[in-house]
């Protein structure tokens, strides 16, 4: 687009010096056009770049979540395929249920166990009762056998308790999908021992419920830029195309400036680069921003409010960017 300026620029020296000899044609009125053209192609560049900037490098991010399952043990059978698009709960895998069946039926019994316990120290108190009414009974007959009822429903409600987190654990047997979305490199097979250990993710899960355009700019040109400023954007993979978007929000940090808890000083590089800031970008097309793959590139052009003029500039090259990728997507 510059270069486009610059020839208009060379053009309009033709007409006016050559062709229609406006301008007489000596040193000092040559000199002077060109001061001029170089003090104005530098001020409309200089506003282009900060009222409607351009960033190169925006990019879908999505969110990757390690697959952990919630009880340990062999993998029996495995569901989920790479690549493959996934609904929230659809199973992944499976692991072994035999222990945790066991572990409900050692909770039951232990439950019935506790239930004829209840009964006993419930006719037991009964009794008591009665004899302590004819003098045939001590109140520490009735305040044992009482304690022991008390006792028996402890534990029953204790071996409740147990039975529901076993029938949790065996629920959890079958891994699911946490989201919609797909697996990658799915290495997984049966026989394959798993944890529970947040470290021993077996499988990376790509969510697709959401979708983040993020791109970055100067931090001369984000000062201009608010949340809700209009964006278009390009992908190589989707040539003579430009969607529409807003930005979503204004990450005003950087890496660089992080301050981190540490038995070292700060060290600072002079001389070194400013940091470009990042834009949060919502495609107005959410079904577009779901059926990208994670990762596409493209690039994207953010319009001010100041300087609209000016957006004419972007506009005309974001188009020409998504017509040329015809020349270069395969």
């Amino acid at each position: 687009m510059i270069a486009f300026l610059s020839i208009c620029y060379a053009l309009l020296y033709v007409l006016l010096f050559k062709k229609f000899k406006v301008i007489p044609t000596n040193n000092g009125t040559i000199s002077a056009f060109v001061g001029v053209g170089v003090v104005m192609l530098g001020g409309i560049v200089f506003a282009w770049y900060t009222f409607a900037p351009i960033s190169q490098d925006a990019k879908l991010f999505r969110y990757t979540i390690p697959i952990v399952s919630n009880v340990r043990g062999l993998i029996e059978e495995v569901y989920v395929e790479p690549f493959k698009p996934m609904e929230k709960g659809e199973p992944l895998f499976s692991i072994n249920p035999a222990p945790y069946e066991f572990r409900i039926k050692q909770v039951q019994a232990s439950i019935k166990q506790f239930e004829a316990q209840r009964t006993l120290a419930s006719l037991q108190v009964e009794r008591a009762q009665k004899l302590l009414k004819t003098q045939a009974a001590a109140q520490v007959d009735l305040d044992r056998w009482s304690a022991e009822l008390d006792a028996a429903e402890a534990a029953i409600a204790n071996a409740e308790a147990q039975l529901e987190q076993a029938e949790w654990e065996l629920n959890e047997t079958t891994v699911r999908a946490p989201t919609d979305g797909y697996a990658v490199n799915v290495a997984i097979r049966p026989g394959v021992f798993v944890g529970t250990v947040g470290a021993g993710a077996v499988l990376p899960y790509i969510s697709t419920d959401i979708s983040q355009m993020v791109g970055s700019v100067s931090q001369s040109a984000v000062r201009h830029i608010h949340k809700g400023d209009a964006v278009e954007v390009t992908f190589p993979n989707r040539p003579g195309e430009v969607y529409q978007g807003t930005i979503a929000e204004v990450v005003r940090t950087s890496p660089s400036a992080q301050l981190n808890a540490s038995g070292s000083l700060a060290t600072f590089a002079a001389g070194a680069p400013a940091d470009r800031w990042l834009l949060r970008v919502a495609l107005d097309d959410e079904e577009l921003a779901r059926s990208l793959p994670q990762g596409v590139a493209g690039s994207m052009a953010v319009y001010t409010e100041r300087g609209k003029p000016l957006h004419i500039i972007s506009k005309v090259v974001m188009r020409i960017n998504a017509w040329t990728a015809f020349l270069t997507t395969p």
